[in-house]
């Protein structure tokens, strides 16, 4: 019996041949171009959702090769200078799924970022630092063909009119380009922004030291206790990951709404862990419009709104950075929907003046009012930053009490502490941060209260409640979760 999904697969498919057939029955050949054009929007229509839904860029690549011979064989394409199908098939295959100069990069599960700022100046993120990347481009048309390559199955194309494009890879990446026309040397640029293959568990982070035991037995509290929450730092900071974690530490029945751009988090659950079996939590993921596309009514701001019409017990925009989209989401905190969020800021206080600012960018409030009102909402910020050698932690947890005046009340509970940094004597490389995560403050008598109301038990967090003794050590260990 055949899936709903290859049903739906083998329809699109059926539609875009008899279309195509339709339309090049007054053809009699082709250039390259116009059918590796032609090869890409095959892709585009018939395969896109389906190579979402595949995590490995190998297993992705490989679908991709059988959409390209799906598309040759039903196709037939006369194209100038391909006398044989086989040939061209090749030359598909070769030019849409390999990247020249990149594609061991593309490839390499250690390698989060790839930057290219023109064909001689490559630079990768591995594990957390940036390294030169020795492969180059040839010149700039080949740095060209291969940007045509990475945004070939989006709908969009890099041109003079629009100079900056925000697109998928194949794999699934998320890919940003710009125009050589707006650079004053006259090169494109291009960024890859790779996904893992796979979740980071809080194990993992916890034996990374991300986070002590302690510090998670708190911020898994938070999703429990339906305390909304800001995660906060810098870009590439690990933001989307960590607040991975935290949204599955959410009841698999609480309905769950989130919207970003693109799709990062992975939140569906299968029963019995098998993803050939039915999902067993209320999630409702969405994809909205870049900023800059004015084409769609999928923006962030209007699915936050018609997000608020679908029962939601949490709402998760990706990243807040329009004033309306500040405004939206504390409606919707203040209609009875909690929510968590990310964005870009220095600090736990400094998040939220930023907060405070885009509001009332949209908002005739006064700000003191505006303030109370968000930090009304926002119960929790979590700062996380990427250190200089490349670790990624999370440097302080702040309960949000309130406001006086035009100021946030913040009760920091946990921060990290840098006592030193570990050097390559002969490079001067940064080779470790030194320091610890230390617990500086107690949560309040409000927290203690709603925490309980929520069903928690008191042991589960008596230990937040007792003063802070200077001696107190984090621990790492797994197995004391």
């Amino acid at each position: 019996m055949l899936s709903r999904s290859t049903v739906s697969e083998l329809q699109k498919k059926a539609k875009y041949i008899h279309r195509s057939n339709t339309a090049s029955s007054k053809l009699t050949s082709m250039t390259f171009e116009e059918c590796l054009k032609q090869c890409q929007q095959y892709i585009s229509n018939v395969a896109t959702n389906f190579n979402r839904r595949i995590e490995d860029p190998a297993k992705k690549r490989e679908m991709t090769e059988r959409y390209i011979i799906d598309y040759v064989e039903t196709q037939k394409p006369e194209v100038e200078g391909y006398e044989e199908l086989s040939a061209l098939r090749n030359a598909l295959i070769d030019e849409i799924t390999q990247y020249g100069p990149i594609t061991d990069a593309m490839e390499d599960p250690l390698i989060d970022e790839i930057r290219a700022n023109g064909p001689q100046q490559i630079f990768v993120e591995k594990k957390g630092k940036t390294e030169i990347w020795e492969n180059c481009f040839t010149d700039r048309e080949h740095m060209e063909r291969i940007i045509a390559k990475l945004i070939g199955v989006s709908k969009v194309r890099l041109t003079p009119r629009t100079p900056m494009v925000n697109a998928r890879t194949i794999e699934g990446y998320r890919v940003n380009a710009t125009h050589a026309d707006i650079s004053p040397y006259g090169n494109p640029a291009f960024l890859v922004r790779k996904f893992k293959k796979y979740t980071l568990t809080p194990q993992e982070m916890i034996k990374e030291k991300s986070f002590s035991v302690n510090m998670f037995k708190l911020l898994s509290l938070i999703p429990k206790a339906n305390l909304s929450w800001m995660t906060a730092g810098p870009t590439g900071s690990g933001k989307t990951t960590l607040n991975e974690v935290l949204i599955k530490q959410i009841d698999p029945l609480c309905r769950i709404i989130t919207i970003e751009n693109p799709a990062e988090y992975r939140l569906l659950r299968y029963k019995n862990d098998d993803p050939n079996e039915r999902v067993i939590n209320d999630v409702l993921q969405y994809e909205c419009v870049p900023d800059d596309d004015d084409s769609s009514p999928a923006t962030m701001e209007n699915l936050l709104i018609n997000s608020m019409r679908q029962s939601p017990h949490w709402i998760g925009p990706g990243e807040l950075r329009s004033p309306g989209e500040f405004e939206t989401a504390l409606r919707a905190a203040q209609t009875g929907h909690y929510f968590f969020t990310t964005l870009h800021a220095e600090g736990d206080k400094e998040a939220i003046y930023r907060f405070l600012t885009a509001y009332l960018i949209k908002s005739k409030e006064p700000a003191e009012l505006a303030l109370r009102n968000i930090c009304t909402a926002v119960k929790f910020v979590i700062f996380q930053e990427k250190l200089a050698d490349g670790t990624r932690k999370v440097t302080s947890i702040s309960e949000v009490k309130g406001s006086e005046g035009l100021k946030p009340i913040i009760n920091r509970i946990y921060r990290f502490i840098p006592e030193d940094v570990d050097e390559d004597p002969a490079t001067g490389e940064v080779r470790a941060i030194i320091g610890k995560h230390k617990r500086v403050g107690c949560i309040s008598e409000e927290l203690i209260d709603r925490m309980m109301k929520s069903g928690i038990k008191k042991s589960k967090f008596e230990f937040l409640t007792r003063p802070v003794d200077p001696d107190e050590e984090e621990v790492y260990d797994i197995d004391a979760i």
